[in-house]
């Protein structure tokens, strides 16, 4: 049975980025807020430029774009650490990984970010047709290249197997048909989504049964008439807002009901979730691994720190294998205990030693294989981050019991076992004072594998 405290620890974790200091009785309907947060708008829009010139010039935009890339990226991550709405930053970040895209065009990047927090409690119907006719997914599935006579099966493909329907769901026919619908779809030097008339396939087509002159609208707006989408998303969602290995069957019936019947309503189905009695079962509580993103930001939210060097950021991202903006391949990155190996736990573990003492480390970040992944500039750099230790210690005082008490009960789930206790008392044995003996026990609990769930 979960206490009142549990459950919001619970909720804290799965709808935002861990529990921390000032969110002791916040409720699900807290999540729902209208809140001031607004758009990422670190990347102008480019210009076009008038007179291309050579080789240096291409090299010169590589660089500014790997730059500003990399700019994004540390905006978002900024936004993640500091947002008054972390529910929409979490549905962003599962979006992003849902419609997971790569694009070298900084500017498209970040505007489909946007679009992706525009809708990430609206209507999945609203989404998923901005998203279809969004240029960086246009450029990422080949869809530019996509003419009558030449259909280009990638985007239509995607479309049905990862964004909607799923695999099984569809027919290799409805994906040829779909891709005749979709030719034509493309986009402006500005970044503008453009309808090529010329380059469209106006013959009918036999999508799903039906024969008649499908545009690409039609073609979603099919796809969103059949449950087996709401169900689709639901499952998705419920997996990794429950439980990733077990989501319960008859939540995600329920839910993708409900989703179906309001139109696909995304802020529904998650208050549907957050407030159900499944998702407060004690079984799902603490047995999802944290996923790179989160465990960088739930630190620094619990402790109420930064980072020193923000660039750090990128380093960490690459050692954990979660790089913002460079998902390894259209499916988006592994998901639940594909997050852990031997390697990734060891430098987790180590983590809190080395951001909390200043350490430097030799860990290689393992290599993509893209080349225009981002990289950080230094192979060694000042990790730490800026905790206020003394503030905490007004917070969790007391004997050392006391305080790794409070401290257990702040950052764990639940309670780890007797000898993890005794290792990490034993740590703080020649505390200096108050603040030194706080800043040793949350190091300690914060390298158990136990703090990699949520």
């Amino acid at each position: 049975m979960m206490t009142d405290q549990d459950k919001t620890k619970h909720l804290c974790n799965r709808a935002g980025f861990g529990y921390a200091l000032s969110e002791e009785k916040k409720q699900v309907k807290s999540f729902f807020v209208k809140s001031s947060d607004s758009f990422i708008d670190a990347i102008p829009k480019p210009e076009i430029p008038q007179n291309p010139q050579g080789k240096m010039q291409f090299k010169d935009i590589f660089q500014q774009s790997r730059e500003n890339l990399m700019k994004l990226n540390l905006s978002w991550m900024e936004k993640l650490r500091t947002t008054e709405d972390p529910l929409r930053e979490k549905m962003v970040l599962f979006w992003h990984n849902h419609f997971a895209c790569r694009s070298l065009i900084p500017y498209l990047s970040q505007q489909q970010n946007n679009v992706l927090r525009k809708h990430a409690l609206g209507s999945f119907a609203d989404m998923l047709m901005e998203i279809s006719k969004d240029p960086a997914m246009l450029q990422f599935l080949n869809n530019q290249q996509n003419r009558k006579g030449h259909p280009n099966e990638n985007f239509a493909r995607e479309v049905m197997e990862l964004f909607t329907l799923g695999r099984g769901n569809y027919t290799e026919t409805d994906i040829k048909e779909a891709a005749r619908a979709f030719t034509g779809w493309g986009f402006s030097l500005k970044g503008e989504f453009q309808f090529r008339e010329k380059q469209h396939d106006f013959d009918a087509k036999t999508f799903r049964g039906q024969t008649k002159n499908f545009s690409g609208e039609d073609i979603i707006n099919s796809i969103l008439e059949d449950k087996q989408t709401a169900k689709f998303i639901s499952q998705k969602i419920i997996s990794d807002f429950v439980s990733y290995d077990n989501p319960p069957s008859g939540l995600v019936d329920d839910c993708a009901q409900s989703f179906y019947k309001s139109g696909y309503d995304i802020g529904k189905l998650m208050k549907d979730i957050l407030s159900s009695d499944v998702f407060n079962k004690k079984e799902f509580a603490g047995n999802r691994v944290k996923t790179p993103v989160e465990l960088i930001i739930g630190v620094q939210h619990q402790t109420v720190s930064q980072f020193a060097d923000t660039q750090s950021l990128i380093f960490m991202q690459r050692a954990l294998s979660q790089l913002l903006f460079f998902p390894p391949n259209v499916g988006g990155w592994p998901r639940g205990k594909q997050w852990i190996d031997s390697s990734s736990l060891t430098f987790r573990m180590a983590m809190p030693q080395m951001l909390f003492t200043k350490q430097e480390t030799d860990f290689q970040a393992k290599d993509d294989g893209d080349v225009n992944s981002l990289k950080e500039k230094k192979p060694k750099r000042d990790f730490s981050l800026n905790a206020d230790w003394k503030n905490l210690a007004t917070t969790f005082k007391g004997t050392a019991e006391n305080v790794y008490a409070k401290a257990e009960d702040y950052l764990l789930s639940s309670a780890t076992s007797p000898e993890n206790k005794k290792m990490i008392l034993k740590m703080t044995t020649g505390a200096k004072d108050e603040t030194d003996l706080v800043k040793k026990i949350f190091m300690g609990i914060m390298s158990l594998p136990e703090y990699q769930l949520c």
